[in-house]
């Protein structure tokens, strides 16, 4: 079993987005984010998936851990995917195409409508979730296959002072 990252970049414009270019969700917007290294600590891997796909070394001071996530399909455990948030600015010139698809800054509330067929399917739940100022956050994400059945909030987050 794998750990992850899943990194909100906050710009004054809207939230970094990168729209896949490989499986699974090819096509569809997502943060950034993936796999951490073996021997890397969760921080350390979301700042070196920050700069492999958006090409924005950040300094890991400017990272804030949110909490965590269980990806579950069908019923097995994927992995845990530690959520970030970040604060970017000029030196994130966007729109961009990279290795990974084509990064750019999106309106938050157009990534988390429910309506919004163009994003990966738990987004819409766990966006506003990273936007919400809790931390520690506790949260698990169900699949059956590549449908998104539920996100359950252990609400073990706390307001962030």
């Amino acid at each position: 079993m794998r750990d992850y990252t899943l990194i909100a970049l906050l710009t004054p414009v809207g939230i970094v987005a990168i729209n896949r270019r490989k499986v699974p969700f090819q096509g569809r917007w997502n943060l950034i984010g993936g796999k951490v290294e073996p021997g890397e600590s969760h921080l350390t891997g979301a700042a070196r998936e920050t700069f492999e796909e958006s090409g924005v070394r950040l300094p890991e001071l400017r990272f804030t851990a949110l909490g965590v996530m269980n990806w579950m399909i069908d019923g097995q455990s994927q992995g845990n995917i530690y959520l970030y948030t970040a604060r970017v600015g000029e030196e994130l010139a966007l729109p961009r195409m990279t290795r990974e698809g084509l990064l750019a800054a999106l309106d938050p509330l157009w990534l988390c409508s429910r309506d919004n067929q163009g994003v990966i399917p738990d987004l819409t739940e766990v966006l506003p979730r990273m936007m919400s100022g809790r931390v520690h956050l506790d949260l698990v994400a169900h699949y059956h296959g590549d449908q998104f059945t539920a996100l359950v909030d252990y609400e073990g987050g706390s307001a962030d002072d």
